[in-house]
């Protein structure tokens, strides 16, 4: 049996790997609205598909309620994720996720006394 390789057919392979590759890369990424903030306290909340997030801020741009966030965020620890609605990145400190509602407001409120 002869196995021969066909560079055209590699060619039109080629795309397809790369675009399922960068869909698995988005899969593991968040994506979420910031529902909660108060004043000036550096913890707000971020509904997400998989619940509700605690996060505090740590620089860069500073979100508003209503910004639309996407990055690594559901996992903890320290993160660089982006902000769809100002075009701009910042760094958050994930304190919890995939909370209730009433969980995550509580846990904020501890937070921000």
């Amino acid at each position: 049996m002869t196995v021969r390789s066909n560079g055209a057919s590699l060619v039109r392979v080629a795309p397809l790997i790369a675009l399922l590759l960068s869909l698995s890369a988005q899969a593991f990424a968040a994506k979420g609205a910031v529902t909660h903030k108060q004043g000036s306290c550096d913890y707000f909340v971020v509904e997400t598909a998989g619940g509700y997030d605690l996060l505090e801020w740590y620089g860069g741009h500073d979100p508003d309620k209503g910004d639309v966030l996407v990055g690594d965020y559901e996992s903890y620890g320290m993160r660089d994720i982006y902000d769809v609605t100002a075009d701009d990145e910042l760094r958050v400190w994930v304190e919890d996720y995939g909370l209730s509602k009433e969980d995550a407001l509580e846990k904020m409120i501890e937070q921000c006394e």
